[in-house]
């Protein structure tokens, strides 16, 4: 008697899904085609489809879907649920789906005990009833698929994380340089109590604001995501120039000599030269007390061209010049960010140089600064192109 309901039951099936067939919206292609039911919120949502018209589906996603497949993880025969509504598979089914004639399996994509999604398969050219082999395949093959779903959306966070990333560092050093800036006119903000009555400090306040705003506006240049940077090709430029005007930027906040080798030239980026300089002066500030001045010294050999910045600061340990000068983040400084040297080495990497230390604790420090040399020839033909 079973085994006759059984049978019953499979024929009624087969009539109900070749009726529907017979009735339902026939794709002229005869096409296999689908739908990728990805997750949307709390369910799921129509995704990308193949050769489907994605007007048939609705926009709203369906929670009860969602946590029936993710529970069970069974493929669902939707003529067998339009067969028998009261299977348990029946009640999570959206309208919409048994509505479509052409809607013929439901197979979820389940991956690391979660739902990657799920694809609704359409009726193929040769109606048939699924066995159990049919079933097992769609299995193996949804497996698959939710693997290739979760890469993807792997990589895509991997990828964000990494424009985070980058979006991060850029704003680490740019809190760096803001330091740099708010120490400066706080010095003038400080100095203005006691001379705002003088013309010539009047006017050195000014051009200092003036300087500000304009590193400011820089620096928002660099935070924005469209923005790759001043940075050229290095070249061949005359190192005074450039020292002359890190030295000038930070004269009011504190003394700096510049001396040395006045027609050195060398390979290098000039904006990114003074950047790196501005970093080694404001460091050197920052550890020399008021009155000891901070020396900025040009050299060159015929190879090389040298750019000391000393100061008569507190110095360094040898342990903490070798293990944690040039890791970002570590400073020590109090309320220092640990950022200036780290980047400065990262700029002279980038131009072809390389940073120098050597510090002694209670004495002072020395960054030297080392750039491949050119030759007046290589500046004349910079400046006739």
């Amino acid at each position: 008697m079973d085994a006759l309901h059984r049978d019953a039951g499979r024929s009624r099936r087969r009539r109900t899904a070749r009726r529907a067939h017979r009735q339902g919206r026939r794709r002229s292609d005869r096409l296999p085609a689908g739908l990728l039911l990805v997750p949307d919120g709390a369910g799921l949502g129509p995704g990308a489809s193949w050769n489907w018209d994605r007007g048939l589906f609705p926009a709203t996603s369906d929670a009860a879907l969602a946590d029936h497949l993710a529970t069970t993880t069974r493929i669902i025969e939707l003529d067998g649920v339009r067969d028998d509504p009261s299977r348990p598979d029946a009640a999570p089914v959206p309208r919409w789906m048994l509505d479509m004639a052409d809607a013929w399996v439901l197979v979820p994509l389940p991956h690391l005990g979660s739902l990657a999604g799920a694809i609704l398969l359409a009726r193929p050219p040769l109606d048939r009833a699924l066995d159990w082999e049919d079933f097992d395949l769609l299995k193996v093959t949804g497996r698959q698929v939710a693997s290739y779903l979760a890469e993807a959306r792997a990589q895509e966070a991997l990828a964000d994380a990494q424009r985070f990333d980058e979006f991060n560092r850029r704003f680490a050093f740019i809190l760096h340089d803001i330091k740099n800036l708010v120490s400066q006119l706080t010095l003038t903000a400080r100095n203005a109590e006691r001379h705002a009555d003088k013309p010539e400090f009047r006017a050195d306040m000014v051009a200092t604001l003036k300087d500000s705003a304009d590193r400011m506006n820089a620096l928002l240049a660099r935070l924005s995501q469209h923005h790759r940077g001043r940075s050229e090709a290095p070249h061949a430029i005359e190192v005074q120039a450039v020292v002359h005007r890190a030295a000038t930027s930070r004269a009011r906040q504190h003394p700096v000599h510049v001396s040395g080798v006045s027609s050195a030239i060398a390979h290098a980026d000039p904006a990114g030269l003074e950047q790196l300089l501005n970093h080694l002066v404001q460091n050197a500030i920052e550890a020399s007390a008021a009155d000891a001045p901070v020396t900025i010294l040009v050299g060159a050999d015929g190879l090389n061209v040298t750019i000391d910045v000393t100061d008569q600061g507190c110095g360094m340990s040898p342990a903490f010049v070798r293990d944690k000068l040039f890791k970002p983040f570590v400073s020590s400084k109090p309320g220092g960010f640990g950022i200036g040297a780290f980047e400065a080495r990262q700029i002279a990497a980038a131009m072809g140089g390389r940073i120098e230390v050597t510090s002694r604790e209670g004495q002072g420090t020395c960054f030297r600064v080392v750039l491949k040399a050119a030759h007046a020839a290589d500046l004349r033909e910079e400046r006739a192109a």
